[in-house]
């Protein structure tokens, strides 16, 4: 089992042999059976039923979807979703035509055109890793104990191979500043790490607010605005100055009215990014 990551063979099995490795849990698929959703969508020429009314003019062995469908039909959540398909496409088992709201995939895997064997392929990086464990739990399906375990693991096994990377060093006579070299480049890792937790957690507390009503703020964009785009812009910098609590910095707002009216506006000003952070 040691050498296991060593093992560059190409392996070849039926789609029946999938299918019965696939192990149901729920109403969530495994990544074997999304892996497997991805082949029967791509041999099928899948186009999402959102983006029929376009042109997807596929070739073989491609589908045309987005984010939001594969995460409804797999049950997760899309951050899990852009994952893995980032990881399938590290391993040259798909690939991705990347549109505005959607992704044409190919799966290589169904083209009789494997990847050469002299091509080497990165590990997932440590952000990549961390947002697929911490994905779960921002939508409650993983806990805090349980989430804070693998990043710690995760942290770990990169601070190993960095520590394994600087005895290298040492060994090639590069040992002079190899100390403070492993405590920077550590510091960086932790860094690295917290900022991904930090943000993961902006991302829980913010969805908390996707049911509340966003209707104020398209009534101000109307009202207040009068439709202009460049007017909500600002107004947007100025909203999340106040819910961030910084210093209100836009003349046009500075006004006890106009404070007021924006004061008023913060939640339903996070309902809606909260519903737009769904759809991402």
């Amino acid at each position: 089992m040691k050498n296991r990551e060593k093992m560059d063979k190409a392996i070849s099995a039926d789609i029946k042999v999938l299918e019965y490795l696939s192990e149901k849990v729920g109403d969530r698929k495994t990544k074997m059976e999304a892996y497997l959703d991805l082949m029967y969508k791509a041999n099928d020429g899948f186009v999402s039923p959102f983006l029929r009314k376009k042109e997807s003019d596929l070739g073989p062995c491609q589908c045309h979807v987005n984010i939001s469908d594969l995460a409804s039909d797999w049950g997760w959540h899309r951050a899990t979703v852009r994952s893995f398909l980032d990881r399938l496409e590290q391993f040259s088992q798909i690939e991705r035509e990347k549109r505005a709201k959607s992704v044409i995939i190919t799966m290589t895997s169904l083209t009789g055109q494997p990847s050469s064997p002299d091509v080497v392929h990165d590990t997932p990086d440590l952000v990549m890793q961390l947002m697929d464990v911490l994905s779960d739990w921002i939508i409650g399906r993983s806990d805090t104990e349980t989430v804070g375990a693998s990043c710690g693991r995760l942290v770990r096994a990169e601070l190993d191979r960095l520590a394994g990377s600087a005895a290298q060093s040492c060994i090639q006579g590069d040992a002079e500043n190899r100390q403070s070299g492993i405590v920077s480049a550590e510091d960086a890792v932790k860094e690295k790490a917290l900022g991904c937790i930090a943000y993961a957690a902006h991302q829980k507390v913010l969805r908390k607010f996707r049911f509340d009503d966003a209707t104020p703020v398209l009534q101000f964009f109307h009202q207040e605005l009068g439709g202009e785009w460049d007017a909500f812009v600002d107004a947007s910098k100025e909203l999340v100055e106040l819910v961030l609590g910084s210093k209100s910095s836009v003349l046009d707002f500075s006004t006890v009215e106009g404070r007021e009216c924006l004061k008023s506006l913060r939640k339903p000003f996070l309902a809606l990014v909260a519903k737009s952070q769904e759809s991402f």
